[in-house]
């Protein structure tokens, strides 16, 4: 379960011991009023944090897509030109500062693509002066020819993304910051009224009873959910799914899992492999499958999962 099914099932059961037992008993100002509404908050806030993490996975799986199709006709267009104008010494002599950016991370893709555009401009002229004329470079990515001002649309969209990731991370961080808090207001409520009950009644009395009704933290702490930051497609072939957990989770656990499934196959999270902090790869899966990932961190105390992510595969860009 996640920490907050966790403390919204505890809230829960202490409403009904309390309103059976203390209905006028106030914490502070509070009373069976206040906790009710904070458990009727969760469910709306939990569907919120899911809209906002799957608008911030989208638009940061747009970027990572536009990087990819960047770095693999940086790579590959370059060659054809070489292949097709080698002798344009003119051509030939820009190509090569090209070349010499090596594609490796962000910002080196960028500045290959800046580099290359008006190479494969220049290139296209010099095909179209030929007798007979030769018609543009092109490179198929995902089924789709690629031309060079298809190249430079996604070069300048880019920045369009990169504000698009950061806008939507924004609103994402809101909404579980507001989850948190909602969490730890409801966590602490619970257990101001939980202790005030047990030292207001004796034991034996239908009071004191009813509260075994409700669990408590044992001695062993909790396992902390291990948080996944980012969910994307890649490896090797293309078709794998690629986890990375947000640093500092998983404390006082004992054992570690990335669990999956397949959307329409698995009834359940089903397959699972031992966590790597620095990240996992599982797959290959197949394109249009759906495929829904959760970590799972695991002591005596119990087990704390964290939040569904989704990916679609889509076809590699390759």
């Amino acid at each position: 379960m996640q920490s907050w099914e966790i403390t919204k099932d505890r809230a829960q059961l202490s409403l009904t011991v309390w309103t059976q037992h203390a209905p006028t008993l106030k914490i502070g100002t509070q009373g069976t009023t206040e906790l009710s509404a904070l458990i009727a908050q969760f469910e709306p806030l939990v569907q919120l944090r899911a809209v906002k993490q799957d608008d911030a996975d989208a638009a940061y799986r747009a970027g990572q897509a536009t990087l990819q199709k960047l770095k693999v006709l940086g790579t590959k267009v370059p060659q054809i030109l070489e292949g097709q104008l080698g002798d344009n010494v003119l051509l030939m002599k820009d190509l090569k500062d090209v070349f010499q950016i090596s594609p490796r991370s962000e910002g080196t893709i960028l500045e290959r693509a800046r580099a290359l555009y008006p190479v494969w401009v220049r290139a296209n002229t010099a095909l179209a002066a030929l007798t007979p004329a030769q018609p543009p470079i092109t490179r198929m990515l995902q089924g789709v020819a690629q031309t060079a001002a298809m190249f430079k649309a996604l070069l300048d969209g880019y920045t369009t993304q990169v504000q698009a990731i950061s806008d939507t991370e924004g609103l994402l961080d809101k909404t579980r910051k507001d989850l948190t808090d909602l969490d730890d207001q409801t966590d602490q409520l619970n257990k101001s009224w939980y202790k005030v009950m047990k030292a207001s009644y004796d034991p034996g009395s239908p009071e004191y009873e009813a509260l075994s009704s409700i669990p408590t933290e044992g001695g062993t702490a909790a396992p902390e959910t291990i948080e996944i930051n980012t969910v994307a497609q890649g490896g090797t072939s293309g078709l794998e799914v690629l986890v990375e957990y947000v640093p500092g989770g998983g404390a006082h656990a004992t054992t570690k899992l990335l669990k999956w499934m397949v959307v329409g196959v698995d009834a359940d999270f089903t397959h699972s492999v031992p966590l790597t902090e620095a990240g996992d790869a599982i797959g290959p899966f197949t394109v249009a499958q759906v495929v829904k990932v959760i970590t799972e961190a695991t002591n005596s105390a119990g087990s704390r999962t964290s939040a569904e992510r989704t990916i679609t595969i889509e076809p590699p860009i390759v």
